[in-house]
């Protein structure tokens, strides 16, 4: 692939992630309404089994995405993928049955563009080790994601309360809107590179084979230490304001934006700066340690005016951790399997979040903030503690990682 092909993929790459997920964060928003609408009608300390149903799919789905990329190549991949999302995305506000909203979760099963993004820049990218080259397009790919997850809500609360309160217009014309902005970026732009020698039943073996490496079952499980934390807190915040939305709307919309810029800033400007001042091995010790001190201000603080404090810290440690892990996983398994090296990725933050409901409401109650946050803390110490003893495998450091501005050599 010469420098003009690459360079246009990469764009590709680019847009469809920002398209994606500000059409994802835009339904995501409205999903804690559509909750709150069905019926039977479903109590607050079930919306997190809702999500669990709904994280089950994908997680099954990431084995599957994962072979397709393998044997139909990206652009088909993302095709199918996100034409079934978008399926989903269409028809999940218009039913308040809610036997219906968990069967139309089954159409999540191909919830997995990110899986597919993340398989083309492994794709894009050499297997001899150039980290530098994988994790500034990481970092670019951050950029687009960054905006989506500001976007999307913004979009939808401004819909829903200032536009038009259905639910069923608002989500519509997300799915309409995704039909003719994704699709065509996907089929002009992305990567095609089939193996039609390969059957599409997955292949366990190899997901056996790469977690025998103790490299990725590390960088895994720091994966699972950052997202499930963060999904659980996330979601009880996201729920309890939706809950009160009503009464002010501004609260949610203002602070989920925050959180968007929040991500911006840190892949434009924050992230760049420390990966080229230090080691990633100091870096994510680093992150996962104000991570760690974001649960325990939060633990302490409830009010709506320390959630704009606390909750912008959080992202963006969490952003960095879950940035810097990436590359390094799919670093250590290889662009040779580059569906499988993506969907262990993937797969690890899933579980995290498939956990939760488990550990929220199990270990500690559905609305017992302070708990869950101590608890966080508590694996985010241990995360550092994990990168001091074991984190040797992270060989590459400052002169690798000059940023995201850099040029393809």
């Amino acid at each position: 692939m010469n420098r003009r092909e690459k360079s246009r993929h990469e764009l590709a790459l680019l847009a469809s992630t920002g398209v994606y997920h500000t059409y994802d964060q835009w339904t995501r928003s409205l999903i804690p309404f559509v909750q709150w609408n069905l019926q039977p009608n479903v109590g607050i300390d079930n919306f997190i089994w809702l999500t669990a149903i709904s994280t089950s799919f994908t997680l099954i789905g990431t084995f599957f995405v994962a072979r397709m990329i393998e044997v139909m190549g990206l652009r088909n991949s993302a095709m199918i993928s996100s034409a079934f999302v978008i399926l989903y995305q269409f028809l999940v506000c218009q039913f308040t049955n809610l036997y219906v909203y968990v069967f139309l979760q089954s159409l999540l099963l191909f919830n997995n563009m990110q899986m597919i993004i993340d398989a083309a820049i492994l794709n894009l990218e050499s297997e001899d080790g150039d980290y530098k080259k994988r994790t500034r397009l990481i970092t670019r790919i951050m950029i687009p994601q960054s905006i989506g997850y500001a976007l999307g809500p913004y979009c939808a609360l401004q819909m829903i309360f200032f536009v038009t309160p259905s639910l069923e217009i608002s989500q519509a014309l997300c799915g309409f809107l995704a039909l003719f902005t994704l699709l065509p970026v996907i089929w002009n732009y992305f990567p095609d590179n089939p193996n039609t020698n390969l059957s599409l039943t997955p292949d366990f073996s190899s997901y056996f084979e790469v977690l025998k490496s103790d490299y990725v079952k590390l960088y895994a499980l720091l994966l699972m230490m950052v997202t499930g934390p963060y999904t659980a807190y996330d979601s009880l915040v996201r729920n309890s304001m939706a809950s009160s939305a009503i009464r002010d709307p501004n609260h949610m919309h203002n602070l989920f934006l925050t959180l968007g810029l929040t991500t911006i800033l840190v892949n434009t400007v924050l992230l760049p700066k420390l990966q080229s001042a230090i080691s990633t091995k100091a870096l994510l010790s680093g992150s996962f340690s104000v991570l760690g001190a974001s649960y325990l201000y939060l633990a302490v603080f409830h009010d709506l005016i320390h959630l704009f404090i606390g909750m912008p810290v959080q992202v963006a440690a969490a952003t960095i951790c879950i940035g810097e892990l990436s590359s390094q996983l799919m670093g250590a398994i290889g662009k040779r399997k580059a569906g499988t090296a993506a969907s262990v990725l993937r797969m690890s933050q899933l579980a995290a979040t498939l956990l939760v409901p488990f550990v929220h409401g199990t270990l500690t109650a559905h609305h017992d903030v302070v708990s869950l946050c101590l608890m966080s803390a508590v694996l985010s110490g241990a995360a550092v503690g994990a990168i001091r003893k074991f984190g040797s495998s992270m060989v590459f450091s400052s002169e690798y990682l000059p940023g995201f501005s850099g040029k393809y050599e």
